[in-house]
C-alpha cells in the first residue's frame, strides 16, 4: 500500500516538473516588454526612446532639464504640433502650443536666456503647421545675439508676422527650413527698400503663397511679378497685398507695359519669360472697396498660358477674406465680377 502511494507522489513531481518546464519554455517565447527595476541611465537607450515617444510635452521638457546627459535621445523625438504661438506680453516671453486645435503647453518666461534655451528646444523637436509670431516676441528675438548665431532651423508650413518690421522678417525668415509654403505679413510697416530686401530672401522667391497686409507704398505688384520673371516661379505661385494708396494698379501697367497681353480695369495679364506660364494680375472691385479709407486689394498669380478669361475666378471675396477675415461674408457683389471696361479711378 505505501509502495503505491509512493508511486504516485512521483508520478505528479514528474507530471508538475514537465508542466512547469513546458510554462517556462513557453513564457521565454512571448513578447512581453521587461519590466526594468533599475535606474534610468542604467536603460538601453531603445527603451528610453519609446519611454520619450509616450512622454507629453512639458514630461520631456522636465527630463531634458533633469537628465542633462539625454538632451539628445529627448532631443531626437519629434513633436507635430499644429500652431505655436510666440508673444510677448509685460515683457515676458509667451509660448503657446496647440495640437489637435487645442492648447497642449503654454508657457512663459521673464528671462532671455531661459526664454531662448525654451525656444531652442521646441525648433529642434517641433514640426509645425503653423507658426506665428507677434511683434514684442519677435523684435526682442530680432535684436538677441544669440538668435542669430545659433545654426538650429525652425520646420513650418505656414508662417505669420503681427507686424512686417523688416529686420523681424529678416531674422526669422533666416531660421526656417526649406518646405515653407505660405508667408502671411500683417499691418504692413514695410517700406519701398524694405521690400526689395525681402524679395531677395530665398523662401519669399520660392513660397508658393505669401502677402503683404497694408502695404505702405505703390510698388509690390510689379516687383514681385518681375521677381517672379527672373526666378521663372512656379505654376500656381501667388502674391495677394492690401494698401490704402492708389497707384498700384497704374504702377504694373507702367513698369510691364511690354509684357502685357491683355488688360482691362480688373485685370491684366503679361507674359513671362517661360512660354508655358503667365501672370495674372487681378484687383479686388466690390462695393466694399467704395468705403471710405478701406483698403484696396490685389491678387498675382502665376497661371498656365493656356488658361481661357473663361477660366478666371470671379469671386474676389474669396481671396479677400483670407487676407481679410472679417471682411463681410455677405457683401453684395462680391461674388459677381465683370470683366467689362468701367470708370474707375486709381
Amino acid at each position: 500500500m505505501r509502495n503505491d502511494v509512493a508511486n504516485r507522489r512521483r508520478i505528479v513531481r514528474t507530471l508538475m516538473s514537465s508542466d512547469l518546464k513546458n510554462l517556462t519554455e513557453k513564457t521565454a517565447k512571448l513578447s512581453i516588454d521587461p519590466i526594468y527595476e533599475t535606474n534610468w541611465c542604467d536603460m538601453p537607450a531603445e527603451i528610453k526612446l519609446e519611454c520619450i515617444g509616450k512622454m507629453k510635452f512639458n514630461e520631456r521638457l522636465s527630463l531634458r532639464c533633469t537628465a542633462k546627459a539625454e538632451r539628445s535621445l529627448v532631443d531626437s523625438q519629434k513633436v507635430e504640433i499644429d500652431e505655436g504661438r510666440f508673444g510677448e506680453d509685460n515683457e515676458q516671453s509667451t509660448f503657446v502650443l496647440l495640437i489637435d486645435n487645442k492648447r497642449y503647453f503654454v508657457k512663459d518666461s521673464k528671462y532671455m536666456n531661459d526664454a531662448f534655451e525654451l525656444l531652442n528646444y521646441i525648433k529642434k523637436v517641433g514640426d509645425f503647421k503653423t507658426l506665428y509670431f507677434s511683434l514684442g516676441f519677435a523684435v526682442l528675438f530680432a535684436v538677441y545675439e544669440r538668435f542669430h548665431t545659433d545654426d538650429g532651423l525652425f520646420t513650418a508650413k505656414e508662417i505669420e508676422f503681427s507686424n512686417g518690421i523688416f529686420n523681424t522678417v529678416v531674422a526669422v525668415l533666416r531660421k526656417i527650413k526649406n518646405g515653407v509654403e505660405s508667408i502671411k505679413l500683417r499691418y504692413g510697416g514695410l517700406d519701398s527698400d524694405q521690400l526689395a530686401g525681402i524679395l531677395a530672401i530665398p523662401h519669399v522667391q520660392n513660397v508658393s503663397y505669401w502677402h503683404i497686409h497694408d502695404y505702405e507704398g505703390t510698388d509690390s505688384l510689379h516687383k514681385v511679378a518681375q521677381m517672379w520673371i527672373d526666378k521663372n516661379a512656379k505654376l500656381g505661385s501667388t502674391f495677394q497685398v492690401s494698401n490704402y494708396d492708389d497707384g498700384s494698379f497704374a504702377e504694373f501697367l507702367e513698369h510691364l507695359d511690354d509684357r502685357i497681353l491683355s488688360k482691362n480695369e480688373q485685370r491684366v495679364r503679361i507674359r513671362t519669360n517661360n512660354a508655358d506660364c503667365h501672370i495674372l494680375l487681378e484687383r479686388g472691385l466690390n462695393e466694399i472697396s467704395e468705403i471710405v479709407d478701406f483698403p484696396q486689394y490685389f491678387r498675382l498669380k502665376v497661371i498656365s498660358a493656356e488658361m481661357k478669361e473663361s477660366e478666371y475666378d470671379n469671386d474676389c471675396k474669396e481671396w479677400i477674406c483670407i487676407m481679410d477675415p472679417e471682411v463681410s461674408s455677405d457683401s453684395d457683389n462680391s461674388s459677381e465680377q465683370s470683366d467689362d471696361v468701367h470708370e474707375y479711378d486709381d
